[in-house]
């Protein structure tokens, strides 16, 4: 039987401490008819010389000059020729089967998406910790994976982060480009196209994806940064109208009211405009009284006792002083 090509693709900035285990996880799948393209954004570090040492002809090194990820992902794709698309961060690690067990789903399922769990972990990925929840595998649906994705229930919301998918080409060539002007949930919405422009998803229960998160994280500097925060509400707004038809819908409404109180949350008080569009549009969609974790113990505390507004303060000049 002929095995038909997957792409994968790696955007790469500074990512030399964890490009070589992010490498050796691909060259370890079990599914081997792969090219894999690296797309370099202009690092400032060695990763260049590391890449273009790799000893294995399945893969090619490219230079893309400091356009950030989605341009990286876009040119990339421009150059893929496989019938599939993994996308793969360069800090990130794939399960050895993850490749094949996916592929043998969308044989079986030729206009649908595949889609696995996700460990989240620091260093040690046999550490980590699955924190999906049920939806992965109890619809497959489009609208309806997407809607229970972002909280259609009202209090749960999740996150299928960016390598944990395997989708055909002929359906990314439906839905255009990664949307270049955004820096923060590029990836959420980019999905969101995708998922809709197929006819379903599919759960590989064996395939895992390991997501690496770092101590000390960007969240918090990311919050501090207009851009990405500006960028989020670009995204959801855009997530938002991409479905549309079912405004109508409980379900729809609880998942953005839901969302767009998350965003407002994140925004405050640094950013009292965007906590206020956010906020304005979370009440519009019927309002949600769900709050996150904020903090630790004493920021929790002051959550319970004085309210959410006041544990942000305390916690964002907590972190500018820091």
């Amino acid at each position: 039987m002929i095995r038909k090509l997957v792409s994968v693709i790696i955007p790469n900035f500074n990512g030399l401490p964890f490009l070589n285990e992010t490498i050796r996880s691909v060259q370890k799948q079990s599914y081997e008819k792969l090219e894999v393209i690296i797309v370099d954004d202009n690092s400032t570090d060695d990763s260049l010389d590391f890449l273009n040492s790799i000893d294995d002809n399945r893969f090619s090194v490219y230079k893309n000059l400091g356009k950030g990820a989605c341009a990286a992902r876009n040119y990339g794709l421009e150059l893929a020729s496989g019938e599939y698309i993994q996308f793969l961060d360069a800090d990130d690690l794939l399960s050895t089967d993850k490749i094949e067990k996916q592929v043998d789903l969308l044989k079986k399922y030729p206009n649908r998406v595949a889609v696995c769990s996700t460990m989240h972990f620091y260093d040690n990925p046999e550490n980590g910790k699955i924190v999906d929840r049920d939806f992965m595998f109890s619809t497959n649906q489009p609208e309806d994976f997407l809607l229970k994705l972002y909280g259609g229930n009202g209090e749960h919301h999740n996150m299928v982060q960016t390598n944990a998918w395997l989708t055909p080409k002929s359906i990314l060539n439906k839905v255009g480009k990664w949307d270049e002007s955004l820096s923060k949930d590029q990836d959420g919405e980019y999905f969101c196209r995708v998922v809709l422009a197929s006819e379903g998803v599919c759960y590989s229960a064996e395939a895992l994806n390991y997501y690496r998160k770092h101590v000390g994280g960007s969240n918090i500097a990311n919050q501090k940064q207009r851009k990405n925060i500006e960028s989020q509400l670009k995204a959801l707004n855009a997530k938002a109208n991409h479905l549309k038809k079912f405004a109508d819908s409980q379900v729809y409404k609880n998942a953005f009211a839901l969302q767009y109180k998350l965003l407002a949350i994140n925004a405050y008080p640094k950013f009292k405009d965007v906590y206020k569009i956010a906020n304005q549009q979370s009440k519009t969609h019927g309002g949600s009284k769900h709050l996150p974790a904020l903090g630790g113990r004493i920021i929790e505390s002051i959550k319970q006792v004085f309210g959410w507004r006041l544990a942000k303060q305390v916690s964002y000049w907590i972190h500018k002083v820091i």
